[in-house]
């Protein structure tokens, strides 16, 4: 089995229960769901759909409901298409008045931002503009390369610093439908410092909503903001679309790596994301590039990959996911074990040390890692780790077990433990075999504390024979 997670964005194309049930097969683990897209009864039907059929396959699916945050999109009259070439001067509006009036951008805040000689760069760079004057009521810009303009496109201005709110009304209305429903995590798109994910946390307390944040990391400022950011998160993503915009592209590849190894180290759980298989919208196979840009996330030690378009709106959602399994697994397989340089200060440190000391030493073959855990921490700490064997949390807290989807190599077992004292952990071993997970004979690593309800507990590791 592979150990990456994979997200996958569900959308038109992929929505139906038999796709659905066949993208859970070929490997998914948590359905995202862009609230950029859709409507509220739109999102809220199919979340219950993944979830009934996720039950129906006995399997654990995370659901991850992606907020707008403040992005800045354009318009265009009458939704139409723009074709644009270089030189052309385009006058931007902040709303339409006039007949000549083609694209607008509905924030105020922008035409009270720029200067003349700013950049503003549309649908990820794919049309540049630089300003050439510009007041409260419009800016002029010139096309510096020839391309289209397409409605609801977004829009980035590297180097302006807008202080847009954190979060938008329709963020809200999308808040109120997780509160009805059940949903694992939060991510709030461009969010830019830690009071932006204390507004969102406050925001899902109001609600009652139990689920953890996602800082989707694309604009400068979150880069600059990234430690505060990966401390006050639970997750985090590294959005490289807005972010390959935002600072110069040849960073973009070592800015992943050191987002990953920081989030390793914090015991933060870390995604992947932005047109890894972007080509299979249209094709049933991933070009070179695209496969090696897999392997490398996967080498790089993330916890999860993520399809956006290609499963939403692509052509071959299932082959997508498919092919990013199969890249997955084989690298997980021949990757080196990385060294993190942790200075055990508990218990817990010294065991998780200790596990992955026993691992590598191969004094027997282990089936998998048999983890017993209130909060999902430990089993959190032993996958920064990276191993080649699955984690199997076993827990209580059935949220716990979907809040598990997203972390490396870890599966959640919701097992009752009656009075959260310890025992031999036989009955869970019986249980394993009967379902088919471990056959008789076969080695697992067991780790635990003396009383299962008392976090950072965990002070024993032992070889077990089924």
């Amino acid at each position: 089995m592979k150990l990456t997670k994979i997200v996958s964005t569900l959308g038109p194309a992929s929505d139906s229960e038999e796709t659905i049930k066949k993208l859970i097969e070929a490997g998914v683990n948590v359905f995202r769901f862009n609230t950029k897209h859709g409507t509220v009864e739109w999102h809220e039907e199919r979340v219950r759909r993944v979830q009934k059929i996720a039950d129906g396959l006995n399997k654990s699916i995370g659901i991850l409901l992606d907020l707008q945050g403040p992005e800045i999109r354009l318009e265009t009259k009458n939704k139409e298409k723009i074709v644009v070439t270089t030189g052309q001067k385009l006058r931007i509006v902040p709303s339409f008045v006039s007949p000549d009036d083609l694209i607008c951008i509905p924030h105020q805040l922008v035409f009270n931002t720029l200067v003349v000689g700013d950049q503003v760069l549309i649908d990820d760079g794919s049309v540049e503009l630089k300003v050439l004057e510009v007041d409260h009521t419009h800016f002029l810009a010139e096309v510096v390369d020839d391309g289209e303009i397409g409605h609801r496109k977004g829009v980035n201005l590297p180097g302006v610093d807008i202080d847009l709110p954190s979060m938008i009304e329709d963020d809200l209305v999308k808040l109120d439908m997780a509160a009805t429903n059940k949903i694992d995590f939060v991510a709030l798109s461009f969010c830019r410092t830690k009071e932006d994910i204390f507004m969102l946390r406050e925001q899902m307390d109001k609600r009652g909503i139990k689920a953890k944040i996602v800082a989707k990391i694309e604009s400068k400022k979150a880069l600059d903001n990234l430690d505060e950011l990966i401390e006050v998160a639970d997750v985090i993503m590294v959005a490289r679309g807005d972010l390959g915009v935002e600072v110069p592209i040849e960073r973009l590849a070592h800015i992943q790596k050191q987002m990953i190894r920081k989030c390793r180290l914090a015991n933060k759980p870390v995604i992947t994301a932005t047109q890894m298989l972007q080509s299979m919208i249209e094709s049933p196979t991933p070009t070179r590039a695209e496969a090696t840009d897999v392997a490398n996330a996967v080498l790089d030690g993330t916890d999860a990959v993520m399809l956006s378009g290609e499963t939403a709106s692509g052509k071959y959602p299932v082959k997508a996911v498919s092919a990013m399994a199969k890249i997955a697994k084989y690298n997980e397989e021949i990757r080196a074990t990385t060294k993190l340089n942790i200075d055990p200060d508990n218990e817990t440190d010294l065991v998780v040390s200790t596990v992955l000391n026993l691992l590598n030493q191969k004094v027997t073959k282990i089936k998998f890692i048999l983890v017993f855990t209130n909060s999902g921490k430990t089993a959190r700490s032993i996958s920064r780790l990276r191993p080649k064997v699955p984690i199997l949390a076993v827990t209580q807290d059935q949220k716990v077990v979907e809040e598990l989807t997203i972390s490396y190599a870890v599966e959640g077992y919701k097992s009752q433990l009656s009075d959260g004292v310890f025992s031999l952990p036989n009955k869970t071993i019986d249980q394993l075999i009967e379902s088919g997970r471990l056959s008789v004979g076969e080695s697992i690593l067991v780790v635990h504390g003396q009383h299962y309800y008392d976090e950072g507990s965990t002070n024993s590791v032992a070889i077990y024979k089924a």
